[in-house]
């Protein structure tokens, strides 16, 4: 009986080890999925906050475009807050300067007003004798008056969308999730087969094309630069010029922060009630 039980045991002796080799590469992925969909959501929650915000200033500022952009800036800036040595007001000022840059970059964010439309605003502003959608006595004007598809207690409530193309930051699985977001024909990317060379278009339009495609040109640029050098001998030592490249995505040395990277889309929206007269 004892030799019995002692012969299976020794011939699995490296059955632990081949699982492991199996399972490895799964929970690899399974793990880097969970941290970068926890960053994805970090992203939402504050694209989210951010673009109330921007409804917010919209409203109290007659639905002005910056005054909402100032508001989404405003939100998205303690998202781009890093912890540091430096004085908290310099971080604050550092990150709210990078959420500058990331909402106006038109390859990176989109504002938009849903409503009230521009045709319902020129509708109604004939009513006002300022040349502005009427925001007083609400409660006892005509309901049944629409213009465009609204009543002017709907022209007066304020809905904006925000799409931000947030970047993906953890090795290896940034590859999966954006092949998985912009369709089939990119899912080589997660070989580099079409991400940096022979397919630098997407399957699935969104705001982020642009930025990817460039991305996508300057990392196949220092790739064959890379792959030219001699052994031993980095980019940075060859002394050649790869200004042009930085041109495309500039990184600012005082914000260390550079617009590229594998993005995709998310999106927000926000309704509020306006506290003053629309007026585009």
């Amino acid at each position: 009986m004892r030799g019995f039980t002692s012969q299976p045991m020794h011939h699995q002796r490296g059955q632990s080890m081949t699982e492991y080799l199996i399972i490895l590469p799964s929970l690899l992925l399974l793990v880097l999925g969970v941290i970068q969909f926890a960053l994805i959501y970090q992203a939402k929650a504050s694209l989210n906050y951010a673009t109330f915000m921007g409804a917010r200033q919209g409203a109290l500022n007659n639905a002005k475009m910056a005054s909402i952009i100032g508001g989404v800036v405003g939100g998205m800036t303690p998202f781009f807050m890093r912890t540091s040595s430096a004085p908290f007001l310099d971080d604050m000022a550092k990150a709210r300067m990078i959420a500058a840059i990331e909402i106006a970059n038109p390859n990176t964010a989109k504002v938009e007003i849903i409503s009230p439309t521009k045709a319902a605003f020129a509708a109604f502003s004939e009513l006002s004798t300022t040349g502005d959608i009427p925001n007083d006595n609400l409660m006892f004007r005509e309901k049944s008056v629409l213009k465009d598809g609204m009543s002017i207690q709907d022209a007066n409530l304020l809905k904006i969308r925000v799409t931000y193309c947030v970047k993906l930051m953890v090795p290896f699985v940034d590859r999966v999730i954006y092949a998985l977001s912009t369709g089939i024909a990119s899912v080589k990317n997660m070989t580099q087969e079409s991400y940096w060379a022979s397919s630098e278009e997407t399957t699935i339009p969104n705001i982020c094309k642009e930025m990817n495609k460039n991305y996508a040109s300057a990392r196949q640029q220092v790739d064959a630069l890379t792959g030219a050098m001699p052994a031993g001998v980095s980019l940075t030592d060859s002394g050649l010029d790869i200004t042009h490249l930085s041109k495309q995505f500039p990184t600012t040395p005082v914000l260390n922060w550079n617009v590229g990277g594998m993005r995709i889309p998310i999106t927000a929206e926000a309704i509020v009630r306006m506290q003053s007269p629309v007026r585009f």
